[in-house]
């Protein structure tokens, strides 16, 4: 754990459900007792839980939007709650932070963060190099030949990443490449839908289900192409993990995505819920070893010159520097 590697104070707080006076009490004993110049709250419900609970929320909260979705899920009566009261919260905010150009302008146009206090951070990772012996490894414990084209998916088993549609689009690869195998990373409510879609379309003796696992650097380093069917994303970290490990991309041409893989150099980009795209940019990438080792190297490179860890460090300080200085403040009341 992080408090006890570099010695910061943890002080747990209960945000995993609903609002209670629970947690506010919790928020609010870790304030008094931090008494701090910048409080970060990481996503949507962080965000929730900490403009209610501080009174001084308006002067130093920062808030971090990992994606912006309120508008998309759920029955629409809970859609425009939703939206209602990030807009009734925004002015108990000093500064919003998006990882993505596309989520700022998105919560501008819903009006949810105000743009002129928002910066765009992008998220970062740390050069990687792949690691044949672990690969190997990955595939033994997955059941897959050496030899055999290996297609890695890695995400929770929920609707956004529509897995289904890569599901489809799988039965389509292996049409033309009979050895080619699926990995799926992850887990999920939809993990028993998805197995039932795999049987149904006859393709489940190529696809891998493979649980969540700390060291998917292995998983990075046995593939051959990285893959994502999303609906809606904020800036996945996958996606840039896959890319310092040297995989091309076969991804859905959603939100933030796009700022990351630019089409045609690191990866192809596809629209969603079309599995015939998606199965032919998987097919592609398969079938030419050449393309794949350069797409491979060009993501390598946009992630070591664009969208490394220490860079995204950086960034976030010079915005904690900010709101402790003022600058906010004075810009949100000029």
């Amino acid at each position: 754990m992080l408090s006890v590697q570099y010695g910061i104070p943890f002080h747990h707080a209960e945000i995993a459900g609903n609002y209670s006076l629970a947690a506010r009490r919790q928020l609010r004993a870790a304030l008094k007792t931090f008494s701090p110049d910048v409080v970060h709250a990481h996503g949507s419900r962080a965000a929730f839980h900490a403009r209610l609970a501080d009174s001084e929320a308006a002067s130093r909260v920062v808030y971090t939007l990992h994606g912006i979705h309120v508008q998309r899920s759920g029955a629409a009566c809970r859609r425009t709650a939703a939206i209602t009261a990030e807009r009734w919260l925004r002015s108990r905010t000093v500064g919003f932070v998006t990882v993505c150009e596309s989520d700022a302008r998105k919560g501008g146009r819903l009006g949810i963060i105000r743009p002129q206090d928002t910066a765009v951070v992008h998220n970062g990772v740390e050069e990687s190099v792949p690691d044949a012996a672990a690969g190997r490894a990955f595939r033994s414990d997955a059941g897959v030949d050496d030899r055999a084209p290996l297609v890695l998916s890695v995400g929770r088993f929920v609707e956004p990443k529509d897995q289904s549609t890569l599901m489809a689009a799988w039965r389509d690869v292996v049409s033309v490449v009979p050895a080619a195998v699926l990995a799926l990373v992850g887990s999920g409510p939809l993990e028993g839908d998805l197995r039932a879609t795999a049987a149904t379309l006859g393709v489940g003796d190529s696809v891998r289900f493979v649980a969540p696992r700390p060291d998917l650097e292995s998983a990075y380093s046995a593939a051959d192409v990285f893959a994502l069917s999303s609906l809606w994303e904020g800036l996945p970290y996958v996606i840039l993990e896959a890319m310092a490990h040297g995989l091309p991309v076969a991804s859905t041409d959603v939100d933030g995505i796009p700022e990351v893989v630019e089409h045609g150099v690191s990866g192809l980009l596809v629209p969603p819920r079309d599995p015939a795209a998606l199965a032919d940019a998987i097919v592609r990438l398969l079938g030419d070893p050449a393309m794949r080792e350069r797409m491979g190297e060009s993501g390598q490179r946009i992630v070591r010159e664009r969208f490394g860890l220490e860079r995204m460090a950086d960034e976030l300080v010079a915005v904690y520097r900010d709101v402790a200085g003022g600058r906010y403040r004075a810009q949100s009341s000029s």
